[in-house]
């Protein structure tokens, strides 16, 4: 409730009836003072309310954060309990919300990191990535990486663009054409960009995180530091600086420690190598970070606990509600470090090459078709119109048959009779989705008519997944095939096999789910 207070100009009578209007004034006003005091007193009592419970939300908030995006949640929950200066033993007295789950009982997030306020691409979401929770059952978690450049063509509520610009502009949209508050548009814009991306790959997201530069760079350094094994030579000529410039940004191949700045130009340095290079050393990034924390007990320290909310609080931001997070501090007890698998999309489809990588299912369409602007489209089958059918396969099987990527076993692919070069197809496709395939070659054994899996005596879900998506039988191996050809998961394509791509075979696996 407020107050307006405005001086009336009345014209004076003489001064007998100047006091007599203060009497009356003084007599009318005292009980309303009374009144705008307990107001006052109780608009401070609910400030101070809602600045603790935002106080512990935000504190909460960062333990999410950390929990998807570091995997450090586990070693900063118990931390976080044992810290009194900051208040936090209030949490056992809160009940915290069960999070909502698939039908599978995982919990999905998307995360989402952006340039600070003095950034050249400020509220652009540089970062994006999928991240799957399963506390109950695998223990685990899987990570699906998605380009900033892969282009939108339609969305329900955004229009068309970059995903990297979804954010931003629909955000944007909120605040300026519908009047909506920047926080509560922001919040809303995170909604419905996981929406749509939920839409596209076929789950549902439940929240969004969304973290900046700041927050990660003060991150490493509160760990200290890290030792990265960089994989290659980057000399990056034109890395942006603070200034809105540029300057170079040159490390060379081999175990070097880390501070935040250089972490963070080593995660998004681009001109050296793809996008896809770039995700891969963020994801690099992400497992050394939770493996010096859980190793050095560095967030067991509460003087670094309360360095690290410091830094964190006015960084991240989500969906979640404060009952939310507490059940998120919960189910982050259960995972495993050592259960995590790191996927990408990416370009390299083998379209035009042989260059094929797990994710494979984008590709480069001509500038011209997008005002000069260098994006990426699904790769779809029949190539028009554009679907995204395939990146929603492969989304099938890494969150809902988690399993087939967390035993990581290898493949044998076997022509004893199926058309030529059909093994060599499949082995393609296969590698495309993820699988190991480590030998493609003739069988050394006599030509069969019907293509088959070997099974193995002692029943194996993961061959029976593989047996139920392809269509082929599981039958006992041919007497005469040596046993250098066998692997984990040995097929045979017989006469009878025709190739089908892997989009249209994995609808096996959900008619069975169903």
């Amino acid at each position: 409730m407020s107050f307006t207070v405005r001086k009336i100009n009345d014209k004076p009578s003489g001064k007998k009836v100047w006091l007599t209007r203060i009497a009356a004034i003084l007599t009318i006003a005292q009980p309303l003072l009374q009144i705008a005091g307990k107001l006052k007193a109780h608009v401070d009592g609910e400030k101070k309310k809602r600045a603790r419970i935002s106080i512990l939300k935000r504190s909460l908030l960062i333990m999410i954060a950390v929990l998807i995006s570091l995997m450090l949640l586990a070693s900063i929950g118990k931390a976080m309990m044992s810290v009194r200066n900051l208040g936090m033993s209030n949490i056992i007295s809160i009940a915290g919300a069960d999070l909502p789950k698939d039908k599978n009982g995982y919990t999905n997030f998307l995360l989402m990191g952006q340039g600070d306020a003095d950034h050249d691409g400020q509220n652009l979401t540089d970062t994006i990535m999928i991240a799957s929770l399963d506390p109950k059952g695998t223990k685990s978690t899987i990570l699906l990486s998605l380009p900033r450049d892969l282009y939108l063509l339609d969305t329900e509520k955004m229009g068309k663009g970059k995903l990297n610009t979804m954010y931003r502009d629909f955000r944007s949209y909120l605040i300026y054409q519908k009047g909506m508050e920047a926080e509560a548009a922001s919040i809303e814009a995170l909604k419905e960009v996981a929406r749509e991306i939920g839409n596209k790959v076929g789950i549902e997201i439940h929240h969004t995180v969304k973290v900046d530069f700041i927050a990660f760079t003060r991150a490493v350094d509160t760990l200290g530091g890290i030792d990265v094994d960089i994989p290659y030579d980057i000399e990056d000529r034109e890395y942006p600086n603070e200034t809105h410039g540029f300057e170079p940004f040159i490390i060379k191949a081999g175990l070097r420690h880390l501070d935040g700045a250089t972490a963070l130009k080593y995660a998004r340095s681009r001109h050296t190598t793809s996008d896809f290079g770039r995700s891969a050393r963020q994801q690099q990034i992400l497992g050394i970070m939770a493996h010096k924390a859980k190793e050095t007990g560095v967030l067991k320290d509460p003087a670094a606990i309360t360095s690290f909310m410091k830094i964190m609080s006015e960084n991240v931001e989500t969906t979640m509600t404060l009952r939310e997070l507490i059940g998120a501090a919960e189910i982050a007890q259960d995972l495993d470090r050592e259960k995590i698998v790191a996927m990408q999309l990416n370009d390299r489809n083998a379209l035009y090459d042989y260059t094929i990588e797990p994710g494979g299912f984008l590709y480069t369409p001509p500038r011209s078709l997008f005002q000069g602007a260098s994006v990426l489209l699904p790769v779809s089958i029949p190539e028009f119109p554009v679907t995204w059918r395939q990146p929603r396969a492969f989304a099938e099987l890494i969150f809902r048959h988690r399993d087939l990527y967390l035993e990581k076993p290898t493949i044998s692919i076997l022509n004893a009779g199926g058309p030529p070069g059909t093994a060599r197809k499949l082995g393609t496709e296969l590698t495309r989705y993820g699988f190991t395939v480590e030998t493609i070659e003739n069988a050394e054994t006599e030509k069969m008519n019907t293509s088959m899996i070997i099974g193995n005596p002692e029943p194996d879900p993961v061959i029976q997944t593989v047996a139920k998506m392809l269509g082929m039988p599981l039958n006992p191996s041919p007497a005469d095939l040596p046993v250098k050809q066998k692997k984990r998961i040995t097929i045979i394509l017989g006469r009878d096999y025709r190739y089908t791509p892997l989009q249209n075979l994995v609808l096996n696996l959900i008619d069975n789910d169903s």
